[in-house]
């Protein structure tokens, strides 16, 4: 079982686009946040009562919009761009050999 069409997502830049910019904005807000965890300025995530979870949420949703948008614009109009101008070429290559058979 294929959990996702490569093919599918190869030929549609949208899909393309929040794939990529899913899975990288939750890579890079996952290791910001255990980084932060750990390392854990001024006491602000973990205290003597535990986890501090409300700001844990803000800066992990800071992190992962901004991520998210990037990623997912940068990809999907990489992809439109890659993608044309394979056409192209692949259009030019095909008229040339139909020129070359004439």
């Amino acid at each position: 079982m294929i959990l996702i069409d490569i093919k599918k997502i190869s030929t549609q830049f949208w899909s393309f686009g929040l794939l990529v910019g899913t899975l990288g904005a939750a890579l890079i807000t996952s290791v910001i946040m255990t980084w932060e965890l750990i390392e854990n300025p001024g006491e602000i995530f973990r205290h003597a009562q535990g986890v501090n979870w409300s700001f844990v949420f803000d800066t992990a949703s800071s992190w992962f919009v901004p991520s998210f948008l990037y990623l997912g614009l940068t990809s999907a109009i990489a992809h439109l761009s890659i993608s044309a101008l394979t056409l192209g070429l692949n259009k030019k290559s095909q008229d040339e050999n139909k020129d070359k058979v004439d």
